[in-house]
């Protein structure tokens, strides 16, 4: 199996794992706050990933790793937790799930265009073609999922999605950088610890925690499963960019909503729409070409 292919597959799995993580984020959420939520698991999710780091001897790694290249990666975890995740949770509050996740997904537009514009990253045809598809694909099932058009839908929670999208097409970018002298794990070792310190810092943060705590040892265990999922989720992630470039990283990694159906069914007893078929249906096309 070639690099790109592993590359594809880690960003699909990348994907499985935030549509996840967005159902576990959303329920977690009241009472407590997304700031604090997403705080919490960027702290445990930093204490796994770097205990994986160093028992496999990756600490020579960073020491050697130079000034602007620490410097890319402490900007792109700014811009992809401490900016875009939590403003995406905080647009899912407003919007809900489904909405938020269709306006963030838009993403891969700026993450691909700043790649061909700043890293020379040659935009094919198969990844022009296959990206629309997939993410046209994705608007489909998102659309089957949201609620009533007639629901009222707040201008701020749409101003934020918009941010998101812009933060993570920014941090991709920044990421991939970085990637061709550190390993994913590696990587990610030093962007969670530093992610994790600046949302602690933040007053938002912090308004949540008498809350956080209150939920004991059984929030506790929720908090740390939603950690080790996202620990394996940014590793994946950074192993998508390093290996599948930052286009098809970028697009394969935005059909969380693809899993998102699926999950409904099994474990909320949806129905899957026909409009959902068709997306599904458009978006694995959309795969299909992109790796050709």
């Amino acid at each position: 199996m070639d690099s790109a292919t592993v590359g594809a597959l880690c960003a699909l799995g990348s994907a499985m794992s935030w549509s996840v993580t967005s159902l576990m984020v959303s329920a977690l959420a009241p009472g407590i706050g997304t700031f604090t939520i997403n705080a919490a698991r960027t702290t445990l999710t930093a204490v796994l990933v770097v205990g994986w780091m160093l028992a496999a001897g990756g600490l020579e790694v960073i020491l050697t790793l130079s000034v602007g290249s620490l410097a890319l990666l402490a900007v792109s975890i700014v811009l992809a937790i401490a900016i875009g995740d939590t403003i995406f949770f905080e647009s899912t509050q407003r919007l809900g799930l489904g909405r938020a996740m269709t306006i963030s997904m838009s993403y891969p537009v700026v993450a691909a265009s700043l790649a061909a514009l700043l890293l020379g990253e040659r935009l094919t045809a198969p990844i022009v073609v296959g990206g629309l598809l997939t993410l046209a694909g994705v608007v489909l099932i998102v659309m089957a999922r949201v609620e009533l058009p007639g629901e009222p839908r707040p201008w701020r929670g749409v101003v934020e999605a918009l941010l998101a999208a812009v933060a993570w097409g920014v941090s991709v970018v920044a990421l991939r950088v970085p990637l061709d002298e550190i390993d994913p794990v590696s990587a990610q070792a030093v962007r969670l610890p530093v992610g994790a310190l600046l949302l602690w810092v933040t007053p938002w943060a912090l308004r949540g925690l008498p809350g956080l705590l209150r939920g004991g040892w059984p929030l506790f265990g929720r908090l740390l499963a939603l950690a080790a999922l996202t620990a394996v989720s940014s590793v994946m992630y950074g192993a998508s960019v390093k290996y599948a470039g930052v286009a098809v990283a970028a697009v394969l990694s935005s059909t969380a909503p693809l899993f998102a159906v699926p999950l409904g069914i099994v474990f909320l007893g949806e129905r899957l729409p026909l409009l959902a078929m068709i997306g599904a249906a458009v978006t694995v096309a959309g795969i299909v070409v992109l790796r050709l």
